[in-house]
């Protein structure tokens, strides 16, 4: 099956390709980049392509919560994100819509729970204009007890431009890694700061669920992916065969 790059004719939609320049989202993000706990939006990857060359494809990674990395106030956590998030799990839903890309599915876990998407096929993205990928998000509720006042995860995204494998990740045009930079995979970014994943922000809803007055002011939280589930999780699959990285 030919995946990405697949030339067939397509409608794209207005309201998934906007901007007439990827300067305005120098970055690939979230357009609604921090939720309530307890509320749902329909929220949009918002991406551009790999400099001059047309965009194939993306790859989303959210956290999984199982081995991943979680902060307390820049330090290190010794529990895992049940302490602060409960019922974290099954947050992002991937709208099926075929405006920019032909195929798309869900990455999920052994438990059935959605770990990340991805979207490719169709004519691609010019590389003059951004594209949104749409999902439905559900913030978590903050565990009651806990003194987190927010809790920020980390989203790993990878925008494919060529089909390589690894090796190549490094040419130039051939994939935009908005993923951290030091977890040791060979999807890591390749920059001095770790600012390439999407923030996600859950803030909690003080009225309903106000700290606890030995909290003071509150902590705040921050949830990277280990890098045993990036390498799990990133590579695009269909039909149980990996087609990128090839």
């Amino acid at each position: 099956m030919k995946l990405f790059g697949k030339l067939i004719t397509t409608t794209l939609s207005a309201g998934l390709l906007i901007g007439m320049s990827t300067s305005i989202y120098a970055h690939t993000r979230l357009d609604a980049s921090a939720m309530v706990e307890g509320t749902r939006v329909i929220n949009y990857l918002v991406a551009h392509s790999c400099g001059e060359n047309t965009m194939l494809g993306t790859s989303v990674v959210f956290p999984d919560g199982v081995d991943s990395t979680v902060l307390v106030d820049g330090q290190p956590h010794g529990g895992t994100l049940k302490d602060f998030l409960p019922s974290y799990g099954n947050n992002a839903q991937l709208i099926f819509n075929r405006s920019a890309f032909d195929l798309m599915d869900e990455k999920t876990d052994s438990l059935g729970n959605v770990v990340g998407f991805w979207a490719g096929g169709g004519v691609g993205v010019p590389h003059t204009l951004n594209v949104a990928t749409q999902f439905r998000l559900t913030a978590p509720t903050i565990e009651p007890t806990s003194c987190a006042k927010s809790v920020k995860l980390y989203i790993s995204i990878a925008n494919v431009c060529k089909i390589t494998g690894v090796d190549q990740f490094s040419t130039e045009g051939v994939v935009d890694l908005w993923t951290h930079n030091n977890l040791g995979t060979p999807y890591d970014r390749v920059s001095t700061t770790d600012d390439g994943p999407a923030p996600w922000t859950v803030t909690r809803d003080l009225v309903k669920n106000p700290l606890p007055e030995s909290c003071g002011a509150g902590v705040a939280v921050e949830v990277k992916p280990s890098a045993a589930q990036i390498n799990r999780d990133m590579p695009i699959k269909v039909d149980g065969t990996q087609v990128w990285p090839k």
